[in-house]
C-alpha cells in the first residue's frame, strides 16, 4: 500500500517568480535569435526561410508533444508521471508563440520559399493539388493554404488552455488558501479561481474537465499534426509524398517532447524546488518509454525507405535519393541515424543509467542534437539547392533564439502556477496497489 506523500510542502517552498539569471539569459538568447534571423533575412531569404520551418517543426513538436504526456496520463489514469504534467502543461503554452511567429512568418511573405505559391496550373500536373492548396480551381492565393493552419492550430491551443486551466485552477485555489499564493499575471488567467466552491468540489470538477477534455485533445492532436506535417512540410517538395510520414511526424513529437521533459526537469529541479517528488524512479519509466520511441523512430523510418526504395516510384524516391546519396546530405543521414538511433538505443538499454542525472542528461542532450539534426535534413534539402550544407550562424543562431523563448514561456509558467500539480488525487500511489515482495526480501524493500 502506498504511503501519502505531501506534495504541498515543495509547492510551499517554490518560487514565486522566475529567478533573474534564467531571465536575463532566456531574453539574451532571443536577442540572439532575432538578430541571426534578421541579417539572414536582408542576406539569404530563402536559407532564413528554410531554417525557420526546421525550428517551427522542432519547436511546436516538442511543445505539443510534451503535452501529450500530461494528456495521456489523464486518458490512462497513470500515476507515474503526475510530478512532471504540469511541466508538460507549460510546454502546452509554448504552442501560442510557435502559432503567431507561423503565421506572421507566413503572412510577412514567407510563403514564398514554397515552389508551389508560384506555379500554374499546368506545373502541378493534377487538379485536386491545386484545389488543395489554393481551396478553388480558380483561386491563385495561399490564404486558403494559410487559414487552414490558422484554424486548426488555433483550435489545437484553446482545446490546450481549457485543459490547462482545469488543471492549474484547484491547485491554485488551495495554494491560496494554504501557502498565500496570490494569483498574478499569467497565473491570474490560467489560475482564475473566481467562483471558488471549495477545495473538496474544485479537484472534483478539475479532474471530471480533464477526463474530458483530454480524449478530445488527442484526436485533434492526431489531425492537426498530420496535416500542418503535411503543409508546413512535406509540401516544400510539392511532387514528393509518402504515406508515413505524417505519423512519423507526430509520433517523433512525442518522443522530442519526453526528451526536452527530462532535461529541463533534470536541469530546473533544483531552481522550481521539486527535486524530492522527481524520484529515480520517475526517470527510470520516463527513458524506458523514450527508448520505445527512439526504436519506433527507427522502425517507421525503415518502414517508409523500404517499400519507397524497392517500388522504386519516381515521386518517393527522389526526396530519399537527396537525402541518402548526395553530398552534402549523405553523411548527415549517416549522422542523424546514429544520434538518433544507435547511440541513444545501446545507452538507454542500460537500466543503471536512466536513474543516474548526469549519463541521463547526456543521451537525452544527444536526442536533442540528433532531433534537431533530423528536422532540419527533412526540411532544408526541399529550399536549398546548393552543394555546401547550410548550418551556419543564422541557422544556430535562430535555434539559440527558440530556445531562448522555449525557456523564458517554460520557466514563467512554472514560477507563477504551483509546479506540481498537488491536488491531482492521482499523484498519489493507488490505495488499492498491492506490492508484493517475496519472502526473502522481507524486510530489505522500501
Amino acid at each position: 500500500m502506498g504511503h501519502a506523500v505531501d506534495y504541498g510542502a515543495f509547492v510551499e517552498k517554490a518560487p514565486r517568480s522566475m529567478p533573474s539569471n534564467i531571465k536575463m539569459g532566456s531574453l539574451a538568447l532571443m536577442v540572439i535569435g532575432i538578430l541571426a534571423a534578421g541579417y539572414g533575412f536582408m542576406t539569404a531569404p530563402t536559407r532564413t526561410g528554410g531554417a525557420f520551418i526546421v525550428n517551427f517543426m522542432y519547436w511546436a513538436g516538442i511543445a505539443q508533444g510534451g503535452m501529450m504526456l500530461a494528456v495521456a496520463l489523464v486518458i490512462v489514469k497513470g500515476r507515474w508521471g503526475r510530478p512532471l504534467k504540469r511541466m508538460c502543461e507549460a510546454f502546452g503554452l509554448m504552442m501560442i508563440p510557435m502559432y503567431l511567429l507561423l503565421m506572421v512568418f507566413y503572412l510577412a511573405g514567407g510563403i514564398g520559399i514554397y515552389e508551389w505559391a508560384h506555379w500554374d496550373h499546368h506545373e502541378f500536373g493534377h487538379l485536386h493539388k491545386w484545389v488543395y492548396f489554393f481551396g478553388s480551381e480558380d483561386s491563385h492565393s495561399p490564404m486558403f493554404f494559410i487559414a487552414r493552419q490558422a484554424v486548426l492550430l488555433g483550435t489545437l491551443i484553446v482545446l490546450n488552455i481549457l485543459f490547462i486551466r482545469a488543471s492549474v485552477r484547484s491547485d491554485m485555489g488551495v495554494a491560496k488558501e494554504k501557502y498565500g499564493w496570490e494569483p498574478q499575471g499569467i497565473a491570474a488567467f490560467f489560475g482564475n479561481i473566481g467562483g471558488w466552491k471549495g477545495a473538496e468540489a474544485e479537484i472534483a470538477q478539475s479532474t471530471k474537465t480533464q477526463a474530458r477534455l483530454a480524449p478530445v485533445i488527442g484526436i485533434a492532436y492526431s489531425i492537426i499534426f498530420t496535416v500542418m506535417a503535411v503543409d508546413v512540410s512535406m509540401s516544400l517538395m510539392p511532387h514528393w509524398f509518402a504515406n508515413m510520414f505524417p505519423a512519423w511526424y507526430f509520433m517523433s513529437c512525442i518522443w522530442s517532447g519526453f526528451v526536452f521533459l527530462a532535461i529541463y526537469s533534470m536541469l530546473f529541479r533544483s531552481t522550481l524546488k521539486i527535486e524530492g517528488a522527481l524520484k529515480p524512479s520517475l526517470y527510470h519509466d520516463l527513458g524506458k518509454l523514450t527508448l520505445g520511441f527512439t526504436m519506433f523512430w527507427a522502425y517507421t523510418l525503415f518502414a517508409q525507405y523500404l517499400p519507397i526504395w524497392y517500388g522504386n516510384m519516381t515521386e518517393e524516391t527522389v526526396q530519399f535519393l537527396i537525402r541518402t546519396e548526395l553530398a552534402p546530405w549523405s553523411t548527415l543521414s549517416r549522422v542523424v541515424v546514429m544520434l538518433c538511433f544507435l547511440a541513444p538505443f545501446a545507452m538507454l538499454t542500460s537500466r543503471g543509467l536512466k536513474k543516474v542525472p548526469a549519463a541521463y542528461l547526456m543521451v537525452t542532450g544527444v536526442l536533442a542534437v540528433g532531433i534537431w539534426l533530423e528536422r532540419f535534413l527533412v526540411n532544408m534539402p526541399s529550399v536549398w539547392k546548393e552543394e555546401t550544407l547550410p548550418l551556419g550562424i543564422v541557422e544556430i543562431g535562430m535555434t539559440l533564439g527558440f530556445l531562448g523563448l522555449f525557456t523564458f514561456v517554460v520557466m514563467k509558467f512554472l514560477t507563477s502556477v504551483p509546479p506540481l500539480a498537488f491536488t491531482d488525487p492521482f499523484m498519489q500511489a493507488d490505495p488499492d496497489h498491492v506490492h508484493v515482495v517475496p519472502s526473502r526480501l522481507k524486510g530489505h524493500h522500501h
